[in-house]
Order: C-alpha cells, then sequence, then structure tokens
C-alpha cells in the first residue's frame, strides 16, 4: 500500500475535518463535580417537542425581555424530558434567562425560581453544537460507572467566548437525588 496515493486527500479533505473538530472542543476535557448551586431566578418559554428547537425558544424569550427593557443576565435551559426516554415530540423544556428576584416580565414569559440545591456539574469548552453531547455523554459514564444515569431535569448553561477563536463553555446541573 503506497502512502503516497492517500496523502493527498488526508491532507484535504481528513485533516481539515481534524482540526475543525479539535477546534470546536471535539477533544476537549469535561470536568465533572459536585456542588450546590442555586437559587436561580429566570424568565422563560416553555417549550414541547424537539430539543433542537430550544435556541429558537431562546433567542425568542431575549427579544420580549429586551423589548420590555428587563435587565437579564446569561441564558439558562432546563430539560425535563431524557432523550433516551421520552418520544421527540413529547419533550419538555423551559429556556430563558436568568433575571433579578422580584422582576415582573409581560406574557408570554414566565418567571420560576429554582431553589438552591446539590448538583453534579459536568463542564466543557466547546462549540455550542457539540458541547451538549460532549457533557451528557461524560455525565452519563459517571453515573453509569456508580450504578445510576442521567437524572431529569438538568440545568444548562452556555457561555460563548465572545470571540470566534475560541468556543464556549457550557455547563450542565444534574440533580445528585
Amino acid at each position: 500500500m503506497n502512502i503516497k496515493k492517500f496523502l493527498p486527500f488526508l491532507l484535504a479533505f481528513v485533516l481539515p475535518l481534524f482540526v475543525v473538530f479539535a477546534w470546536w472542543g471535539g477533544f476537549a476535557r469535561v470536568d465533572i463535580s459536585e456542588g450546590v448551586r442555586g437559587p436561580y431566578t429566570y424568565a422563560y418559554l416553555e417549550s414541547i417537542g424537539d430539543y433542537s428547537k430550544v435556541p429558537d425558544v431562546t433567542n425568542e424569550a431575549r427579544g420580549v425581555l429586551k423589548d420590555s427593557k428587563v435587565e437579564f443576565g446569561p441564558p439558562i435551559t432546563l430539560l425535563y424530558s431524557n432523550p433516551d426516554l421520552v418520544d421527540v415530540g413529547k419533550r419538555v423544556a423551559r429556556t430563558g434567562y436568568l433575571v433579578a428576584p422580584g422582576v415582573h416580565v409581560r406574557a408570554p414569559l414566565r418567571i420560576d425560581t429554582l431553589p438552591e440545591r446539590p448538583v453534579l456539574i459536568a463542564r466543557v469548552q466547546a462549540g455550542p453544537l457539540l458541547a451538549p453531547s460532549r457533557a451528557y455523554a461524560a455525565l452519563d459514564r459517571y453515573t453509569q460507572a456508580r450504578g445510576g444515569g442521567i437524572r431529569m431535569p438538568t440545568v444548562e448553561f452556555y457561555v460563548s467566548s465572545g470571540t470566534p477563536l475560541r468556543m464556549g463553555v457550557l455547563t450542565v446541573e444534574m440533580p445528585l437525588r
């Protein structure tokens, strides 16, 4: 087998895919720790169906908050349905933004508070489309090794790096009990 035959293919196709995958965080380490998080007060919209539509709902919530001139913090997503157990059309999520306690918002937004609670925390620096699969796979391996599995609801925070040269950080919080 002559490597010279495959070298142009490797350099033109495989190497760029490898580099992009690495840049997006495909090889990034997922840090897992235990901690206590919350309380969080957040303005949200509920989403039922495919989780891939959640970013669109997040953008809608952002628009309503901006139009209402309500100050808000980072985006927050609560996933209530385990995708391994719940059909795509029946999955429930809440997505929106952290807000100050006592803030009032207009419909269709709602306000809720997530209390302080013990959680398992997965943190990974990766692109927004790749980070969830990396974080949840690591959480699943971690909990399976201890005789458990993914517990819902999970809480996600994705903080953009603000530059295209570096990926943002996804933090997933999963209930310990």
